[in-house]
């Protein structure tokens, strides 16, 4: 009979790491084969790390933030931003609208192809 596989629970810097990783990977578009070509590693291991469900050692972050072009630091975040996904809508809504009520030509011709860009962006969830 085969043994049970023991799940370890990581610290949640384990987990910053991994949403960090990811907003990283995807920023630059990488998809996690390419990362894991870049850094030397395999896909599923970048998707493990991914969701917090691997630590990885020293080197390895090193080779990670050589990848997407980021430093040690950036990868590791020493606190949970409390910037959650609906409060950062909420505030580029506000922004948003408070540029529509006095934007003029200049601005709009400024932003109408920046709204673009942003709706084909391939880190852009649909």
């Amino acid at each position: 009979m085969g043994k049970k596989k023991i799940q370890i629970q990581h610290a949640e810097i384990v987990n910053r790491f991994g949403i960090r990783l990811r907003e990283l990977r995807r920023s630059r578009g990488l998809t996690q084969a390419k990362l894991a070509q870049e850094a030397r590693l395999t896909a599923s291991y970048v998707g493990r790390l991914e969701v917090g469900g691997a630590s990885p050692g020293i080197d390895l972050v090193q080779r990670l933030a050589d990848a997407l072009g980021t430093t040690v630091h950036d990868l590791l975040p020493t606190e949970k931003s409390p910037d959650t996904e609906a409060t950062l809508k909420k505030r580029a809504k506000d922004l948003f609208d408070d540029l529509m009520k006095s934007a003029d030509r200049e601005t709009l011709l400024m932003l109408v192809p920046l709204l673009a860009r942003l709706g084909e962006s391939p880190t852009r969830r649909k």
